[in-house]
């Protein structure tokens, strides 16, 4: 097995067990015989554990290379994911979560600078195609969560089953990724009046959070239409069934368009391709909510889904640009999960006070925003700083070398 193949497996098992635990939270909250409120402990241990890990998890990339951090949160995963249905109470469960997130939020951060790094030898864009794998995984594992649950399966077995499936797969590809350590900085000086480095590509602090930005509107976004979309529908008059597919399409649309956004990419370039993609979805969705008829919600959400798909790999790469992608690509991970967790509650507190449509304008700005804010994925060429004038070289005087 090839590298590549390799990442795109553990991307695809990374959502695999996403959708596993998303299909049976409402089995887990049986179990506990808990309500609404409750439940909240849990799924706030699970999304603070993968905040706590991204940022420690970049560095120790950084550090270390991914491919043990891979290899340790594939591990983690498998021992973490049958635990909530295993520990009993409801702080035990919420301590499992934590676990589960912390997994979870290490593979994320480290199976992206992978996928640079795999990505950079193979010398294609592949990192779209990738996210696409971790979407059909996540259709994968709540296509499997929900049969489990319509066979009457307890949900110990069936996270136990898919652990065993994520560590019997995962560990294996763990093993076949590439060495992506940093290697060590150079010290020898250049020779004197040798050719000056090209300049290096890196994206500048103000990009850098610009960059962040736009991970935290798009996944503000999915977020909101994985929470509201049905709630959405069902408020303009569609049926219970009807209104599950808002989210459906979403979540195809996503994944279809993942597996084109490579080579949509080498064609339109970064920059275009994102600004039609976030302006499109938000031109969708604004109709949606003007018009108000289910039909024309659920086809915006298609078209938001596939406007939103290639964003968050557009937005890696192009964080990764520079030298050390590890602490770069935790940056916008972090701000960008932040966004799927914020996202829900605020359209929540507007919907309060407005309406659920009126509330989903918030995911229109988020999408305007990405739209405008593109030109952030082209980075610049960054030129290391010149010795001042007067200290023109010497015999003695040597010039330094661009930092590796």
């Amino acid at each position: 097995m090839s590298p590549r193949a390799a990442i795109a497996t553990i991307f695809t098992l990374n959502g695999l067990a996403i959708g596993t635990w998303g299909a049976r939270v409402p089995a887990i909250q049986d179990r506990l015989d808990i309500g609404p409120g409750a439940l909240a402990l849990p799924l706030a241990g699970l999304s603070a554990g993968a905040i706590l890990a991204m940022p420690l998890a970049g560095r120790a990339t950084s550090r270390r290379g991914s491919r043990p951090l891979i290899l340790g949160a594939i591990a983690g995963l498998a021992v973490a994911l049958p635990l909530p249905a295993l520990v009993p109470g409801l702080a035990l469960v919420t301590g499992a979560t934590l676990l589960m997130g912390l997994a979870n939020g290490t593979l994320d951060v480290a199976m992206n600078t992978q996928g640079v790094a795999v990505e950079r030898r193979v010398r294609r864009r592949i990192l779209s195609s990738l996210h696409a794998g971790f979407s059909f995984g996540g259709l994968a594992g709540a296509g499997l969560g929900a049969l489990a649950a319509a066979a009457g399966i307890g949900v110990l077995p069936h996270f136990a089953a898919m652990a065993a499936v994520i560590l019997a797969a995962g560990v294996p590809c763990a093993l076949l990724l590439v060495d992506d350590r940093r290697p060590p900085a150079r010290t020898a000086p250049a020779p004197l009046g040798a050719p000056a480095p090209p300049p290096r590509l890196d994206p500048s602090p103000a990009s850098r959070w610009r960059l962040r930005g736009i991970a935290f509107c798009c996944l503000l976004a999915e977020g909101a239409v994985l929470d509201w979309s049905a709630v959405h529908l069902r408020s303009i008059g569609a049926t219970a069934a009807a209104a599950a597919f808002g989210y459906a399409g979403f979540s195809l649309a996503m994944a279809s368009g993942r597996l084109a956004g490579d080579r949509l990419s080498e064609r339109w370039g970064a920059v275009r391709l994102a600004r039609r993609g976030g302006l499109v979805g938000a031109a969708a969705l604004a109709a949606a909510i003007a018009a108000g008829v289910p039909a024309v919600a659920i086809a915006a959400y298609v078209v938001l889904g596939a406007g939103l798909s290639v964003l968050i790999p557009l937005v890696f790469r192009a964080a990764a640009t520079g030298a050390d992608a590890g602490p770069a690509l935790a940056g916008v991970t972090t701000a960008g999960y932040l966004g799927f967790v914020v996202g829900p509650p605020v359209i929540g507190l507007i919907a309060a006070a407005t309406s659920v449509p009126a509330a989903l304008l918030v995911v229109v700005a988020a999408a305007l925003l990405v739209g405008t804010g593109a030109g952030a994925l082209e980075p610049r060429p960054v030129q290391d700083a010149a010795p001042p004038a007067s200290a023109a070289p010497t015999a003695s005087t040597s010039v330094p070398p661009t930092a590796a």
